[in-house]
């Protein structure tokens, strides 16, 4: 369970980084696909997550609350605020 934390909290991490946007200035999240089935994120709504799942920020403002008892195999996410997007494994 410690790895989907650390999984979720690399990536939120890494998201942080500088890098690239395209040119309207917008940040450009490469590989994010509605069509593949990755959910944008709506605040205040919780989302079971497994490991492997990912997170992106879509946003330098996006926080992400992950709720996780031991012993089980999922925890669950929270967008409080900003906007990320999920995909699902």
């Amino acid at each position: 369970m410690k790895n989907i934390i650390l999984t979720i909290a690399m990536f939120l991490l890494s998201a942080c980084g500088g890098g690239g946007g395209d040119s309207d200035g917008n940040t450009n999240i490469s590989g994010i696909n509605p069509d593949r089935g990755d959910t944008i994120m709506v605040i205040n709504q919780r989302y079971v997550v497994s490991k492997g799942d990912q997170i992106f920020k879509d946003s330098d403002l996006a926080k992400v609350k992950v709720i996780h008892s031991d012993g089980n195999t999922r925890s669950t996410v929270e967008l409080i605020e900003g906007s990320a997007t999920l995909r699902n494994n």
